[in-house]
C-alpha cells in the first residue's frame, strides 16, 4: 500500500473519530488540529515557581516541534502560546486540549488560570479547558513543557539509548464535545473494545464507554452500538441506558455475541467498527467510532499462537525520529517509514523503547502486522556504567499511570500482541510495570528486552543479543535456547565505510563497515529461514532505520537497516529477499563503494531470491551461479559451523578492470540490476575516449583525483577513502545537479589533502562546486564554525574569478562527523575544449560535471 493510500485511511479515521454533524452548539464531537503556535523560551531559574511569560520575545512554530528547531537543547523549557477564539454559539459545550505527545512535563493554563498538569513524554494526555474559557473573545492558551532534568526525571522519559527531544514533538488538537459526552479516560478515547469467547461460530464483542455529564443536573443516557464488518454490513447492535450524576464519569458495559467473525491476522487486517452514540432527551449527544479485530492470542510448549497457528515473529525494531525533524516526524515521514517495513514484508514490528503515536498503531492494524509496544522504561542498566545518574531504580506513581496510559490509549487496536515492561533497565521494576499492565490487560502477552536481566510476571523475557558486536563471534547466534526470542539484534554499519569481502574487522562506534555487517546478517537470516527457524520463535531486527544516538561518532546508531536520512543499506535486500520469497529481489551490494583500490580485487556480491544469478563485467560473463553455492569465508571460530553455506547470496571473484566497470547481474527471472564501479591505478584510471573529461590532475600527490563518470546520489558517498577518513556523504541533492557525474578525492577539509584540480571538457557542459559554509542547521545546536567560514570565502573568492557563478541554491550535506550542514553551490557553463583550473581549499567540497 502506498505512503499516500495509507495516509489516507489514517485521516479517514480520524474523520470517523470526531464526526462532525453540523456546526454551532448543535454540532456533535469536532477534532481541530493545533498546529500554528508561538513560541519563546522559559528563561525562569530551574527549582523556581512557574510563573507566567508577561515579556517575551515571541516567534512563530509549527507544531510538532522540539526545542532543537528553535536553537534550544533539549533540557530546556519553553512555552508555547496560542489564541483560540469560540463562537458564542458553542456556550455550553465542553472543550479539550488532547496532546499526543510532548516531553516531559506538561502545564496548561488558560487566560492565566491553571488547567491541569501531565508528566511523561511518550503518552498522550488530555486537558479539559471548558471552566477558564470565554465566549466571541480570544482566549490564550498556554502550554510549558520542560525537559529540564529535575523536572523530567523517573517519568519513563530520558534514557541513555536514545535522545529524548523537549518540546511538543507531536500533534496538538481541541476537541469539541456536548456536555454529555464519551469521556477521554485517561486520555484514550473512552471505548474499549473487547473480544472474548472467540470461536469460529461466534464471539463475544464487549465494549466498555466512559460518559461524563458536565450537567449541574443528573442525565439519563441511551447509548447504542452498531457494529460494523470488514465488508461495511452491519452485524450487531448494542443499547444500555444510564443515569449520570452531575459531575460524574461512569463506565458502560454492553456485550453481544456476533456470527462467524472474521479474524485479523498476519496479512489479513478484518477490522470491525463500532460507531458509538450517545442520546440524551431523545437527541444525539456525541458520536464515536472506533475499530478492532478478533483474535486468539497464546503461548503453547513456548510458541506464539495467533489464531491457533503458530506464529514465528520476524521483523525489525523502530524508532520515532527522522534525521532533519528528530522527534517532531510528520504523519507522510512515519508512513514513508510503514512502506519500507510492508516493502520488506515484516510481520512484527517492535515500536520501542517507548509507546509510539496512535498513527502507527492504526497502520498496523490496517495492514495485518504484529505489533510488540513498550512503556518507556529503557537503559537504566547501563546508567552505572557510563557514570550517570541512578534513575528509575523504583517504581514511581508516574511510571505506573504512564504504563495504564500506554494500554488504555492503545486498548482498540488487534495489532498489539505484545505488551513490553521494559528494556535493559532495573528487572524489580520492570517486574512491578508488567504487573500493572496485567491489572489492566489479561488478553495479550506480556514481554520484556532483556540485556540479562530476568523480570518476573512476564510471559516470556525476549533477548538484546548482539553476539559477533559486543562480544563472541556472530556464529555464536545459533544457541539454542538462549536466542529462541530476539528483541533485538544487529550490527553497525555506515556507508563510507569498507573491508574487503569477507575479512572480519570492525570497531563498534568506530570503524563499522558494511562488509562485516553483510557477514554477520547473513549468518543471522540463515540461521533464522533456513538452519533452525522451528527453534527461533522471535528475530526483530535492530533497527530499521538509524537514530540519533551518543554511539557512532557521537552523532547515530548505525545499526538501522535504513540510513538516518532514509537510504536503504545492502543488508535490507538481503531480509527482504528471505521474508518476501515471493516477490523477485535482485540487488548488486556494494554500490557506494564506488571506487575500490584493495588488491587484487574486492569481489562482487548480490543478494538474491532467484534460483540462479548470472553477472557481467563490461558486457564479459562471468558465469552463473545457483542458489546455496556460496560458502561464507571460514570464519575465526573452532566448530561445526566452519564452512557455512548462505542461500540468497552470490559472489563472484572476477577481477576487475582498472578504471571504470559496468557490473550488470541478471536472474533466471529476467529481472537486471547495473552499477557501476571504479578500480583503482597507479597511473590513475584509464579515460575512455567519449568520457567527459580527461587529462585530470591532482597538485598533491598523495591525494589522486578521478572522475567517476556516473550520476550522483542523494544520500551517497562522494570521497573515496574508507578506512574512516571520508565519512562525509551528500544529503538530499538539489535539482541542479541531479544527472551530473563528479571528481572524487580524499576529504579535502584535511590539510594533508589539499590540491589543485585541472580538467578538460569534451563537451559542452555545467560545472558545480558544492562547499560547506561553515554554518549549520539551527536544530544541530552547533555555532558557525570561523575557520570554515574564512576557507569557504577564499574559495567563493576563486570561483568568481574563475567565472563561476552562486546558484543562490543552498541544502545540507553531513560533514566528516556525519552532523548536518550547510552547503553552497556554485556553478559555471562551459564549452567543449576548455581547460579548468579549482584552486585548492582547505574545506569539503566536491566538484560535479553535467553535461548540456
Amino acid at each position: 500500500m502506498s505512503n499516500l493510500k495509507k495516509l489516507g485511511f489514517c485521516l479517514l479515521l480520524a474523520v470517523s473519530l470526531v464526526y462532525i454533524s453540523g456546526c454551532g452548539s448543535q454540532s456533535l464531537r469536532s477534532k481541530q488540529p493545533l498546529t500554528d503556535w508561538q513560541f519563546c523560551e522559559d528563561t525562569s531559574p530551574i527549582g523556581s515557581e512557574i510563573t507566567l511569560p508577561e515579556t517575551a520575545d515571541w516567534f512563530d512554530v509549527t507544531v510538532p516541534h522540539v526545542f532543537r528547531q528553535s536553537g534550544l537543547t533539549d533540557e530546556s523549557a519553553g512555552w508555547y502560546r496560542k489564541e483560540i477564539t469560540l463562537d458564542a454559539a458553542d456556550e455550553g459545550q465542553r472543550f479539550y486540549l488532547f496532546l499526543e505527545g510532548a516531553a516531559s512535563a506538561k502545564d496548561i493554563y488558560v487566560n492565566g488560570k491553571p488547567m491541569g498538569a501531565h508528566r511523561g513524554a511518550f503518552t498522550a494526555a488530555v486537558f479539559d479547558l471548558t471552566d477558564a474559557m470565554t465566549f466571541d473573545k480570544p482566549n490564550t492558551l498556554l502550554v510549558r513543557v520542560s525537559h529540564r532534568k529535575q523536572e523530567a526525571d523517573d517519568c519513563l522519559s530520558k534514557s541513555c539509548l536514545f535522545y529524548t527531544n523537549g518540546g511538543m514533538y507531536r500533534p496538538a488538537w481541541l476537541i469539541k464535545t456536548a456536555p454529555v459526552h464519551i469521556y477521554p479516560d485517561m486520555a484514550s478515547t473512552g471505548v474499549y473494545l473487547t473480544g472474548k469467547n472467540i470461536t469460529a461460530e461466534k464471539a463475544t464483542l464487549e465494549v466498555k464507554t466512559f460518559l461524563k455529564n458536565a450537567q449541574s443536573t443528573p442525565a439519563k443516557v441511551m447509548l447504542q452500538h452498531v457494529v460494523k464488518d470488514p465488508a461495511g454490513d452491519v452485524c450487531g447492535r448494542m443499547t444500555a441506558e444510564a443515569e449520570i450524576a452531575a459531575g460524574a464519569v461512569m463506565p458502560v458495559t454492553v456485550a453481544t455475541d456476533l456470527k462467524s467473525p472474521k479474524l485479523w491476522d498476519i496479512g489479513q487486517p478484518n477490522l470491525y467498527t463500532v460507531s458509538t452514540e450517545v442520546i440524551v432527551d431523545g437527541k444525539a449527544a456525541d458520536i464515536l467510532t472506533e475499530r478492532t479485530g478478533f483474535r486468539t492470542i497464546a503461548m503453547k510448549d513456548g510458541n506464539f499462537m495467533l489464531n491457533g497457528k503458530k506464529l514465528l515473529s520476524h521483523g525489525v525494531c523502530k524508532h520515532h525520529q527522522s534525521e532533519h525533524h528528530w522527534n517532531a516526524m510528520s504523519d507522510e515521514e512515519l508512513a514513508e517509514e510503514w512502506d519500507w517495513m510492508l516493502d520488506l514484508g515484516v510481520n512484527t514490528v517492535r515500536l520501542a523503547h517507548y509507546p509510539h503515536r496512535r498513527f502507527e498503531y492504526n497502520i498496523a492494524d490496517e495492514n495485518g502486522i504484529v505489533v510488540w509496544a513498550e512503556t518507556g522504561l529503557a537503559g537504566q542498566r547501563w546508567e552505572k556504567s557510563k557514570k550517570m545518574r541512578q534513575s528509575e531504580k523504583t517504581p514511581t506513581a508516574d511510571g505506573e499511570r504512564i504504563t495504564r496510559e500506554m494500554v488504555r490509549q492503545n486498548w482498540n487496536h488487534p495489532s498489539i500482541i505484545f505488551w513490553s515492561s521494559g528494556n535493559e533497565t532495573n528487572h524489580d521494576v520492570a517486574s512491578r510495570y508488567a504487573d500493572v499492565i496485567r491489572e489492566e490487560d489479561t488478553s495479550r502477552l506480556i514481554t520484556y528486552a532483556s540485556a540479562g536481566e530476568i523480570p518476573t510476571d512476564v510471559d516470556f523475557v525476549a533477548g538484546n543479543t548482539y553476539q559477533g558486536w559486543y562480544y563472541e563471534h556472530y556464529t555464536g547466534f545459533a544457541q539454542v535456547p538462549k536466542n529462541a526470542f530476539v528483541s533485538e539484534t544487529g550490527s553497525g554499519s555506515w556507508i563510507t565505510q569498507h573491508v574487503p569481502q569477507g575479512i572480519q574487522k570492525w570497531v563498534v562506534d568506530h570503524f563499522e563497515p558494511q562488509e562485516y555487517t553483510e557477514l554477520f546478517a547473513e549468518y543471522r537470516f540463515q540461521t533464522i529461514f533456513r538452519n533452525n527457524p522451528d527453534a527461533h520463535k522471535m528475530f526483530l531486527w535492530w533497527n530499521m532505520r538509524e537514530f540519533y544516538d551518543w554511539k557512532f561518532k557521537k552523532n547515530r546508531n548505525t545499526k538501522g537497516m535504513v540510513t538516518l536520512g532514509g537510504m536503504p543499506k545492502d543488508y535490507y535486500y538481503l531480509y527482504k529477499s528471505f521474508l518476501r520469497s515471493n516477490e523477485p529481489v535482485l540487488h548488486l551490494c556494494g554500490r557506494h563503494f564506488f571506487f575500490r583500490q584493495f588488491a587484487p580485487d574486492n569481489g562482487i556480491k548480490v543478494y538474491s531470491n532467484a534460483k540462479e544469478v548470472e553477472l557481467l563485467i563490461n558486457g564479459v560473463s562471468q558465469g552463473k551461479k545457483k542458489k546455496g553455492e556460496y560458502i561464507q569465508p571460514n570464519p575465526e571460530h573452532k566448530g561445526p559451523d566452519q564452512k557455512i553455506g548462505i542461500d540468497n547470496v552470490f559472489f563472484w571473484t572476477s577481477p576487475l578492470n582498472k578504471g571504470r566497470n559496468l557490473i550488470e547481474a541478471r536472474d533466471d527471472r529476467g529481472k537486471t540490476t547495473t552499477m557501476v564501479i571504479y578500480q583503482d591505478s597507479k597511473i590513475g584510471a584509464p579515460v575512455s575516449a567519449d568520457s567527459l573529461v580527461k587529462d585530470l590532475k591532482s597538485s598533491n600527490g598523495n591525494n589522486l583525483a578521478i572522475f567517476i563518470d556516473r550520476p550522483v546520489e542523494s544520500q551517497g558517498a562522494f570521497y573515496y577513502e574508507v578506512d574512516g577518513s571520508s565519512d562525509n556523504t551528500f544529503d538530499m541533492l538539489p535539482e541542479l545537479v541531479e544527472g551530473a557525474a563528479w571528481i572524487a578525492t580524499k576529504r579535502v577539509s584535511d590539510e594533508n589533502n589539499k590540491t589543485d584540480l585541472s580538467f578538460k571538457l569534451t563537451k559542452p557542459a555545467t560545472v558545480y562546486v558544492m562547499h560547506s559554509t561553515g554554518t549549520f542547521p539551527t536544530m544541530v545546536l552547533r555555532d558557525t564554525d570561523e575557520k570554515i567560514v574564512e576557507q569557504a570565502a577564499a574559495l567563493k573568492a576563486d570561483l568568481k574569478k574563475a567565472a563561476f557563478n552562486d546558484t543562490g541554491c543552498k541544502g545540507t550535506w553531513r560533514g566528516h562527523d556525519l552532523w548536518l550542514a550547510d552547503y553552497g553551490l556554485w556553478s559555471r557553463d562551459c564549452k567543449a575544449g576548455e581547460t579548468l583550473t579549482i584552486p585548492g581549499h582547505v574545506l569539503d567540497y566536491v566538484v560535479l560535471i553535467k553535461a548540456d
